[in-house]
């Protein structure tokens, strides 16, 4: 358990749970990232931690070409990716992230369509740059 609501399983896989989605705090989404580190940074609201990021304790990102995503989710395939899908003025945004109580920079966020978000770690990404993390919602329970 890296929190309260962040279950790792392995690999820079994890489970995330909220509890105000039902009973038992459910898991609302899969999630890989590349170390328990910005796990946190990422999915803990409010990160209150450092902010000099560690090296990686998991390989790189995994593939999403199973989801129909590029093979490479580098920063320009993601985000011309994303943009082409049908709705993607709806569900396509870019949002840099920060820290209420001191203004830091936490993570650039992509979200896409079907429920997937990909996080970088630069404030300025790169065309190249790799994803620190991965959010990918699972469907809500009716």
């Amino acid at each position: 358990m890296v929190s309260s609501h962040i279950f790792a399983c392995g690999e820079g896989i994890y489970l995330l749970t909220n509890p105000n989605f039902g009973e038992d705090d459910p898991v609302r989404a899969v999630g890989w990232a590349e170390s328990d580190y910005w796990a946190k940074r990422v999915w803990e609201t409010p990160f209150s931690g450092r902010l000099d990021a560690p090296g990686a304790q998991w390989d790189g990102p995994p593939s999403l070409r199973l989801l129909g995503r590029p093979e490479v989710l580098s920063f320009a395939s993601v985000l011309d990716f994303e943009k082409a899908q049908p709705g993607a003025r709806r569900a396509t945004v870019l949002v840099a992230e920060y820290r209420v109580s001191d203004g830091a920079f936490l993570h650039h966020v992509i979200s896409g369509t079907n429920g997937i978000k990909y996080f970088y770690a630069s404030d300025e990404p790169l065309p190249e740059d790799l994803p620190v993390a991965l959010d990918i919602r699972l469907p809500e329970h009716k």
